[in-house]
């Protein structure tokens, strides 16, 4: 197999760099000696307004909080905050080093650290599915357009056949242990991940039922619009080097998506316009369903319709969660979608206080599926689809993965938390998903299915897989 590589062998630009870099130090101490204020620190008024600062000093005080368990037997983390704010997270999105021609005569140890037996810890019936349900979008795509997948550079049309051969090779039902060879034999398997031990932060998503009518009433009191301004074309991440979701084309467009939650939810600045597709109980719920993008509406009427992503407006997402840590409201630990939950609970009358600090809005679309479709279009699979930051890994790509996973009780608490493995398909991407070591795992529909994404904050191992090729077909190519 033919592999290009960058070569490490000189590095002038560095050079150059280092001996400026020396000179800048050189030329600074005396100035930073000669200061007294540089030992003499003055106290910051704005630091300790600042949500992000209150947290991190509210973890420093509990670093208990940043191990797998807290005290309760659960993982206290900011639920989906983490992944719907990049500002919380790394802002990386590193790009692929250019890549020499150069043809080394093998290939790095680290490139190819992978499992001796992979098991699959789900039934094959929803692999199976997942797998389809990308093929079928992947139609429609430029199968020699190039997509980044960690280090490696392919082809959607080598996405496509990786998942191919993968789905006829499950399909043989072999022995594990043969399984697994071929595997290795007939694959490359491409570890990926952040830091010095290579792993990616995982948090959960979910689609929430909720019930709903389609007119207003005394008890639902609380719409989801649809998109004031329908784009004709939906671009499909993942499989467009275009990093957006969906807009409007009209020029008129730019007026809504400068509205804020305050002015749609509080000052109804849509409101009678016919853009309201659904009416809610909750405007907690309905908040949830906008951190979510997706959820399953029950109507009065006994239909079941989903209520999908359709668009979003200009602002990034505002955190509630450190606001409320912040402002003493909540204990960090209190911050999951649960324990905000319970919060506005029994607190009705901060609810907007607190909802409208997030100006970000979502507007919806109705379909007959419940299942939320994914950015690169196809539907998802509860169990068996992420989310990764597109710009760093395509949509359709195979993955394995090594986790660890919340197992509930009958009424959906945590009783312990179990290793486990498993194939996944990576078909959808978060706001706040950045970066080679960020990913989201779509847990399914349901409130059991939100019991164990608002509790998930795992680091694991994952290791995207693509099929070798023959001799003289493109060939996977790795930067370094």
């Amino acid at each position: 197999m033919r592999v290009r590589i960058n070569l490490l062998q000189s590095h002038p630009v560095k050079r150059v760099v280092g001996r400026k870099a020396l000179m800048a130090v050189i030329l600074t101490v005396p100035l930073i000696f000669g200061s007294c204020s540089i030992f003499t620190p003055q106290p910051d008024s704005k630091a300790s307004k600042d949500p992000d600062q209150i947290y991190k000093s509210q973890r420093a005080k509990r670093p208990g909080l940043s191990a797998h368990e807290s005290p309760d037997g659960n993982p206290p983390f900011w639920y989906r905050g983490q992944r719907m704010n990049p500002e919380t997270l790394s802002s990386e999105a590193e790009s692929p080093e250019p890549l020499s021609t150069e043809t080394p005569t093998s290939l790095p140890e680290k490139s190819f650290s992978f499992p001796e037996i992979f098991t699959d810890d789900l039934d094959q019936a929803s692999l199976k599915k997942a797998i389809l349900n990308q093929l079928q979008t992947m139609e429609f795509t430029d199968p020699s357009k190039t997509e980044r997948m960690g280090n490696l550079m392919v082809t959607r049309g080598w996405l496509q056949e990786t998942l191919t051969s993968f789905l006829n090779l499950i399909k043989e039902n072999l022995p594990l242990e043969e399984f697994s060879q071929r595997l290795k034999k007939e694959f490359v398997i491409h570890r990926v991940g952040k830091g010095k031990h290579k792993q990616v932060l995982f948090t959960g998503y979910y689609a929430p039922t909720m019930e709903a009518s389609r007119v207003k009433t005394k008890l639902y009191r609380y719409p989801i619009y649809k998109l004031p301004e329908s784009s004709p074309h939906l671009k499909l991440v993942g499989n467009d080097t275009n990093y957006n979701i969906r807009g409007s084309s009209n020029p008129g467009a730019r007026e809504w998506r400068n509205y804020t939650r305050r002015q749609i939810d509080g000052e109804g600045v849509l409101a009678g316009q016919g853009l309201e597709i659904a009416w809610l109980k909750n405007d907690v719920d309905r908040f949830f369903l906008h951190i979510q993008g997706s959820g399953q509406l029950m109507f009065r009427d006994g239909m079941t319709m989903g209520a999908h992503y359709a668009g979003v407006n200009n602002y990034k997402f505002g955190g509630l969660g450190k606001r409320m840590v912040a402002d003493g409201v909540i204990e960090l630990a209190q911050g999951s979608m649960q324990g905000i939950k319970k919060y506005f609970t029994e607190h009705p009358e901060d609810i907007e206080k607190y909802l409208f600090q997030n100006k970000r809005y979502i507007f919806f679309k109705l379909a007959e599926s419940g299942s939320p479709r994914g950015s690169g279009g196809s539907e998802l699979v509860g169990g068996r689809s992420i989310a990764t930051d597109k710009k760093i890994y395509p949509a359709g790509g195979l993955a394995f993965v090594q986790l660890r996973k919340p197992v509930l009780d009958k009424n959906n608490k945590i009783v312990r938390w179990e290793k486990f493995s498993r194939f996944m398909i990576d078909q959808d991407t978060g706001n706040a998903i950045r970066g080679t070591g960020r990913a989201d795992f779509y847990f399914g529909i349901g409130d059991r299915a939100g019991a164990k994404a608002g509790h998930f904050h795992e680091r694991g191992d994952v290791f995207y897989i693509v099929k070798r090729m023959n001799p003289g077909d493109i060939q996977p190519i790795i930067a370094h």
